[in-house]
């Protein structure tokens, strides 16, 4: 059985911006103001948000 708890989840553009509630234009100046993490790019015309990471930067906003 494969463990799922060391899988790393991506999201695109369109899911992250499902997440937030916004645009996709709007995902990319929330990482320019610095209020999520940068995607990483996987090819040119491919990049993907880590969860782990957005969870961890939702999780530091909420308990402040």
């Amino acid at each position: 059985m494969p463990d799922t708890q060391s899988q790393k989840r991506w999201l695109n553009a369109d899911q992250v911006a499902e997440r937030y509630g916004c645009g996709r234009v709007t995902v990319y100046r929330m990482v320019e103001r610095g209020q999520i993490p940068a995607p990483v790019r996987f090819s040119h015309r491919m990049s993907r948000w880590d969860v782990t990471g957005l969870n961890a930067t939702d999780e530091a906003r909420t308990s402040n």
